[in-house]
């Protein structure tokens, strides 16, 4: 994977699909990595999708300081992703965190956000079962790391199918750097819930799809049905529960296509080639 340098991060990301596409940006969830967005990827053949590795996930940088997982350090990696490949507006995309991301950096770069698609948004009414929730978690990454730090290269070797995504989460989380875990949960769990009022949402212009599902306290449906409903120019796709982005999939990935394809067409040149 190719990777950029913002101060003293180094950032992994991916490209997928056509490098003469339209962009797309791809955000994960908390604690995942960019492999969680392989299969929507996948589907969207005809644009060029760039997938990122956040601070702190996947492959890079992974600091202990707990001011260094705040949403706008997140959205300050897609700024730097961006700004690296040249590319002065995309289609953002995220699920969960990566969601309340593409949400900041919409906010803070609107000229930059040719449309949003948010997966599972986190919003007040998620704010209180989130801290507990994240609290726990922080614990429990605290307490696993001297007994899984050293089995980490056994299980680094273990073999994973190629598309078993599920599976090379599990690997991924057993052998991540489980105080730098900890701190990051922390850190989101000690974190107001983005502003949703009429000022803020109105200078959200962009064509916005927008995921609502039910049985979730930390990704209310009700939050994003309002979300979608006070946006100026947003759409709603209803899911059953928070399994449906792995169980469901192909569903999600045709919602988004769609989405896509129904915004007004545009090319981009390749990228330029560096070195």
């Amino acid at each position: 994977m190719p990777t950029i340098n913002r101060g003293d991060l180094t950032l992994y990301y991916a490209e997928r699909g056509n490098p003469c596409g339209p962009p797309v940006v791809l955000l994960h969830g908390l604690t995942m990595s960019s492999r969680t967005m392989e299969r929507l990827a996948a589907s969207l053949p005809d644009y060029r999708v760039l997938l990122l590795d956040f601070h702190g996930h996947g492959k890079s940088t992974k600091p202990r300081q707990s001011d260094r997982y705040l949403i706008s350090e997140f959205a300050d990696d897609v700024i730097a992703l961006l700004d690296h490949l040249e590319i002065d507006e995309v289609v953002l995309g995220g699920l969960s965190l990566g969601a309340n991301v593409a949400y900041e950096v919409a906010l803070r770069h609107p000229d930059r956000v040719r449309a949003l698609v948010l997966e599972m948004p986190v919003f007040a009414r998620g704010v209180t079962a989130g801290r507990i929730f994240f609290s726990a978690v922080s614990a429990l990454f605290t307490g696993l790391y001297p007994v899984l730090t050293p089995w980490h290269p056994v299980i680094r070797r273990l073999p994973i199918p190629r598309r078993a995504y599920e599976l090379a989460f599990i690997r991924d989380l057993l052998t991540a750097d489980h105080l730098a875990q900890a701190t990051l949960m922390r850190s989101i769990a000690n974190q107001d819930a983005p502003p949703k009022d009429p000022d803020t949402l109105a200078r959200l212009t962009m064509p916005t799809l927008v995921t609502a599902h039910s049985y979730d306290p930390i990704h209310s449906v009700d939050d994003a049905t309002e979300l979608a409903a006070d946006l100026s120019d947003a759409r709603r796709v209803d899911l059953r529960s928070i399994l449906d982005f792995g169980l469901r999939h192909a569903e999600i990935n045709q919602a988004v296509g769609a989405f896509l394809r129904e915004l007004p067409s545009t090319c981009v040149a390749p990228p330029p080639r560096r070195g």
